[in-house]
């Protein structure tokens, strides 16, 4: 791609922050009035994880007498130039991601999790598969491993995977990753917008309120987020509370389990390691956030099949395949 043009990431995240100012005009400013605070800080983030993985790569590289090819590449102008354009843009997309799925109640008030249960129940022959997985895994000690590891193996495979992909050293590597990232959240932002729903856990709470004393990290994030959920209710009512924009509640689709899928889908064409600890995580999260009551059984089936069309679109991007 020749240097100066804009990359696919970069107008998708334009025109969907452009959009979303479009459809709350009228009603909140806030996605704007936020945007030069919560952004940079996004931004700040990345550039952080990139020197993170350079540092690994380049300890690499020193062991197999190639570290100074390779800051041949960090020193060049256009790995620099890209890292800033992929950290400025990597805020403004979180920004909008955050943004959209924050302000679901009011863009569209009604939930769908009655219909999304079941759906499920069709699909699983009658039986609820939240009940039925619970159950299974009912045992004590395997539900606190379960409530121990899920955030945690969520969280380490976000930074892992931006680590590794912020610090490679080819071009179009990082923006296709990049791109298919970046359409990976924003239109999992808008599908929950399209489907709202709030997850088991909250319409359902019979089924996991007898199992507090084990699933105590997990059900502790989830009364912090629906502490948030109420919070931005109450400011859209003129009541005005503290919120977190990274703390929106949605159900459908699971970008827990898309995103393990989508680094997944990328690892495995790199690196054995990458392919098999990705894999491992994606089913992890996917079987642990039915498990948790964060998911149905159908929001990680669509955030499977989102993850394998953002991947594939990524990759027949022309710039990208040339």
């Amino acid at each position: 791609m020749k240097a100066g043009r804009l990359y696919f990431f970069e107008i998708f995240t334009l025109a969907n922050f452009l959009l979303l100012l479009f459809v709350v005009r009228g009603m909140t400013t806030m996605p704007l009035s936020t945007l030069g605070v919560i952004a940079p800080s996004i931004a700040g983030v990345f550039l952080l994880q990139a020197l993170a993985g350079m540092a690994i790569r380049l300890a690499f590289a020193a062991r197999k007498g190639t570290a100074r090819e390779l800051m041949v590449v960090y020193r060049s102008k256009g790995w620099l130039i890209d890292t800033l354009r992929l950290a400025v843009f990597a805020g403004l997309w979180m920004h909008t991601y955050g943004w959209i799925k924050l302000l679901i109640p009011l863009l569209h008030p009604r939930l769908f999790d009655q219909q999304l249960w079941n759906l499920d129940r069709a699909i699983f022959f009658g039986y609820s598969p939240n009940v039925f997985l619970v159950t299974i895994f009912s045992a004590p000690p395997v539900l606190r491993v379960i409530d121990w590891t899920y955030a945690n193996v969520f969280f380490a495979s976000l930074n892992i995977a931006a680590v590794f992909f912020a610090s490679a050293p080819e071009r179009r590597l990082r923006i296709a990753f990049m791109n298919s990232n970046v359409l990976l959240w924003l239109i999992g932002a808008w599908l929950y917008v399209a489907l709202p729903s709030l997850g088991p856990a909250y319409r359902f709470p019979e089924v996991w309120l007898p199992l507090a004393p084990l699933l105590d990290r997990t059900q502790t994030f989830q009364r912090l987020l629906m502490t948030n959920y109420n919070a931005v209710v109450s400011q859209l009512r003129g009541v005005r509370r503290p919120f977190n924009i990274l703390f929106g509640v949605a159900a459908f689709p699971s970008l827990h389990v898309a995103f393990q899928m989508l680094a997944f889908l990328w690892m495995r064409r790199l690196t054995s390691w990458g392919g098999i600890v990705f894999g491992i995580f994606a089913v992890f999260i996917f079987i642990g956030s039915i498990v948790t009551g964060w998911h149905y059984l159908i929001d990680g089936v669509a955030g499977v099949l989102l993850a394998w069309m953002c991947y594939t679109a990524a990759r027949r991007i022309p710039a990208i395949r040339a």
